[in-house]
């Protein structure tokens, strides 16, 4: 039997569908991710006179009229743009386009224009200035070959893939993060979300193509055929894709609560009889998947067009609007984790690649929730696994310091797994499931076909919840590191005494997390769980519990990213009274310091003894002092480290920290 007590506490300081893909594995990083390793993503990035050019417009309309074949990665056809001006100073329009591309003619306003180019960026001149909200209408045609600058395993703007299991030849894009311009002339800034998209494919007549939207038309043209997709939603430039191959059409459909028709769930797989055998019951996981998400986030957000996937050589996948393009390895994981990128990462995405957990650790957490609903068992050591893959190093922040590194913008351990369970723990904090998933609907709502940062949500929730989060997400989404809870306990009668030293792993960014904890007591008559809050480096809590407590284990939920030294059961526990007076007897100085450092009694001639522990509870220096005593811990490294002062009046603990 468990149940949850809260007790008074007094504190003091010191200072059935698929196995489990843990996350760390996480597919969709995999296709994202590395692709910067065979070229620098600043080769990538528009220069500022391109940002600052393609920023006096406002995008309003792409539509894509390609030819494409899985025969090769040829690409031509032609983009057209509509978009409405933005500053009275503009004077060409600028797009990006991957500089071995041709570019036939451009049409701009009706008049055939001459474009200027320089690597891959493109300027045309207007004829005539334009005012302020004015229409800019153009049409570029061009044809080339898309280019192969990561190779097969990192993947391109636009690929082609050979199944080994299945056979099927199949092409598609992946534009994240910065590739779009690898496929077709376009703005890359995350910030302008264009209103609508149509993409038009003519391939084929064996192919069919997937894409955003709903598909409106197939065309017969001569021994080829037109896909025609069109989608009335605004969507980012990296979301716009295109999937073929000789695919079979596997529909489905969702009937989420408080929808009022169902929602399509149109899956383009191989055509191959024996994928669906194989994968079947995972692709209809998808169904459940939508119902239980648009309860927790809000309805589907694109329920009057689709949901789907295109099944391809990606190794992972992309959350493309309305359409995810998909490995051909399916599990309900990497299933949960697209779809959650619908409404986190499509619906309302990240505002800028620093705020990339925008995206991804929604999407992470996502998958949890999935286990949570459906896979219960899985649930805890998907969690589990995810605390210790984050703390597999000692630092990295979910915030995204470095936006020219897609090694880093995916980077798996900080923008998923650490995205993922810092909500996880926000969770905790709030403390009622209904207010944290409202929190998530107010902030959809409010940054609805828009972009939203780590600022924004903190913005959101504390609306929502009226709490003040400024030191969670200091510690959680800026900070670095992780605690370290050493913690002993002992029992007098119903006299519980408790005490948790934390140390960090990275005191320099983050020296202290300030935080709720749940602690289980393993008693004879049952377990209690009881939650504290941990907001100095050292907390002593003491308390009244009925039965004999056994052992503790702490935080048995996996709410906070942490290690654990002990719990031990430690007879010389004192009263806090005593631990008081104790602790105010002893002064270290300086603090921090360089390894040189003075520990002195303030009303005792006693000798005591000292030793020194490490973050990981091993003595690493031990010494006996009297009154006023040097200490020479000049051969450790710099770091946090553990004192323990034993005297006959009892142990007291303190923290010390080296600096070089």
């Amino acid at each position: 039997m468990k149940k949850t007590i809260t007790l008074f506490s007094i504190a003091l300081s010191i200072t059935g569908f698929a196995q489990l893909n843990m996350p760390n594995k996480n597919s969709c990083s995999q296709a994202k991710s590395k692709r910067d390793i065979n070229n620098s993503v600043n080769a990538m990035l528009a220069t500022p006179y391109m940002v600052n050019l393609e920023n006096k417009y406002d995008l309003k309309f792409y539509n894509l009229n390609l030819n494409l074949t899985t025969a090769n990665k040829n690409v031509s056809g032609n983009v057209r743009t509509l978009a409405t001006v933005k500053s009275t100073t503009i004077d060409s329009f600028a797009f990006e386009l991957y500089n071995t591309y041709v570019i036939d003619s451009v049409i701009l306003n009706g008049l055939n224009t001459a474009v200027s180019r320089h690597a891959d960026e493109a300027r045309v001149p207007f004829a005539t200035p334009l005012a302020e909200c004015s229409l800019i209408d153009v049409t570029v045609y061009y044809h080339g070959t898309a280019p192969t600058i990561n190779g097969p395993q990192q993947g391109d703007g636009y690929n082609n893939s050979t199944s080994s299991q299945y056979g099927n030849i199949s092409n598609y894009s992946l534009s994240e993060s910065y590739h779009a311009y690898e496929w077709f002339p376009c703005k890359q800034q995350l910030q302008d979300k264009i209103d609508s998209s149509w993409v038009f494919v003519t391939t084929d007549s064996a192919n069919k193509v997937g894409s955003n939207g709903v598909l409106t038309n197939v065309t017969v043209v001569g021994n080829q055929k037109r896909y025609e997709w069109k989608n009335i939603h605004p969507i980012d430039y990296y979301l716009i894709s295109v999937a073929l191959a000789q695919y079979t059409d596997y529909s489905i459909y969702a009937h989420p609560a408080g929808y009022p028709d169902s929602v399509l769930i149109q899956n383009y797989i191989y055509n191959n009889p024996q994928y669906l055998i194989d994968y079947k019951s995972v692709i209809d996981s998808t169904r459940q998947l939508i119902e239980l998400f648009s309860k927790l986030y809000g309805i589907y957000p694109w329920a009057d067009q689709k949901y789907g996937h295109c099944i391809t050589g990606l190794g992972g996948g992309m959350e493309h609007q309305t359409m995810t393009t998909m490995e051909e390895y399916l599990n309900l994981d990497i299933i949960a984790h697209e779809l959650g990128h619908q409404w986190f990462g499509d619906k309302a995405t990240c505002r800028t690649w620093h705020d990339i957990a925008m995206n991804e650790g929604f999407a992470t957490y996502t998958e949890y929730l999935a286990f949570e609903n459906l896979e219960n068992p899985l649930a805890s050591p998907y969690m589990l696994q995810a605390h210790n893959d984050i703390m597999s190093q000692l630092n990295g922040s979910v915030y995204n310091p470095d936006t020219t590194s897609e090694n880093r913008i995916f980077d798996p351990r900080l923008s998923y797994e650490k995205g993922a369970a810092v909500l996880h723990t926000l969770r905790f904090v709030i403390n009622n499931d209904s207010m944290f998933f409202l929190s998530y609907r107010n902030y959809l709502q409010q940054f609805n076909d828009s972009t939203g940062s780590i600022d924004n949500f903190k913005n959101s929730v504390e609306g929502t919840t009226a709490l003040n989060l400024n030191q969670f997400f200091t510690q959680w989404f800026y900070g670095e590191g992780y605690p370290t809870f050493n913690v002993h306990w002992n029992q007098t009668g119903s006299n519980f005494i408790m005490r948790s030293i934390q140390t960090v792993s990275d005191f320099s960014v983050t020296p202290l997390f300030i935080t709720p904890i749940q602690y289980t007591l393993v008693r004879s008559i049952g377990d209690t769980t009881i939650r504290v809050m941990h907001n100095l480096d050292t907390m002593q809590y003491s308390f009244n519990v009925a039965g004999t407590v056994t052992n503790i284990i702490v935080d048995s939920a996996n709410w906070i990213i942490n290690q654990v030294i002990g719990p031990v059961h430690d007879a010389s526990l004192m009263d806090i009274k005593v631990f008081n007076t104790l602790y105010s007897s002893y002064l270290i100085y300086p603090n921090p310091n360089n390894g040189n450092f003075i520990i002195e009694s303030q009303n005792t001639l006693y000798n005591v003894h000292c030793t020194l522990y490490d973050v990981n509870g091993k003595a690493v220096l031990s010494q006996t002092i009297n009154g006023k005593t040097t200490i020479d811990a000049s051969i450790l490294n710099e770091g946090v480290y553990n004192i323990s002062i034993i005297s006959s009046e009892g142990i007291a603990n303190k923290k010390l920290v080296i600096v070089k």
